[in-house]
């Protein structure tokens, strides 16, 4: 009985020092995220302000252009995002007319985040939809709807980015939904 008690006080012991240990190892756990778009998408934001912040500090320092990406940047989404970021805080340092008009082929970096993001969502959403037998409504979707996903400041106005995100929403949409689009 008395070796019975002594078992029982251990195991109990070993589970009380386990039980806290293991929660502590749930809650310092990366972000969990709700599916892989979300994922990529943060990182592709990442991604995009660690080039804008190289491409500032290289203008700044008057350093020879370098926008490649650094290596914990190695998916090709990731890497187009860096190197836009950096050519986006680069041009912020080095100036240029911000007014003058460019032409629509050779849009900005926020420009392009904007509709990249847009794509992406609208994309999903429409291999959602018709996976689900939905009817074909974009518009109807929340991401839609409020047009600032992936928005930052650094992105430009938030209305420019809504109404770039949207048009890269529709396209998204449509090529998902019609089961084109890249996989």
């Amino acid at each position: 009985m008395k070796l019975s008690l002594h078992l029982l006080l251990g195991a109990v012991l070993a589970v009380g020092c386990v039980i806290p240990a293991l929660a502590h190892g749930a809650t310092a756990s990366p972000q969990q995220y709700q599916n892989d778009q979300d994922r990529d998408r943060d990182r592709n934001t990442q991604a995009y302000a660690d080039g804008y912040a190289q491409g500032q500090a290289d203008a700044r320092g008057h350093a020879i252009r370098n926008d490649q990406p650094t290596a914990q940047w190695t998916k090709e989404d990731d890497m187009r995002a860096y190197r836009q970021g950096y050519d986006a805080g680069y041009q912020n340092i080095m100036g240029g007319d911000q007014n003058a008009e460019r032409p629509a082929d050779h849009l900005a970096a926020g420009d392009r985040q904007a509709e990249q993001f847009g794509y992406q969502d609208g994309l999903a959403a429409g291999r959602h939809d018709q996976m689900k037998g939905d009817k074909f409504k974009p518009a109807d979707h929340d991401l839609y709807k409020d047009g600032t996903h992936g928005w930052t400041a650094s992105l430009g106005t938030k209305d420019q980015f809504k109404q770039l995100y949207r048009e890269g929403f529709m396209k998204g949409y449509q090529e998902g939904y019609q089961g084109n689009g890249p996989r």
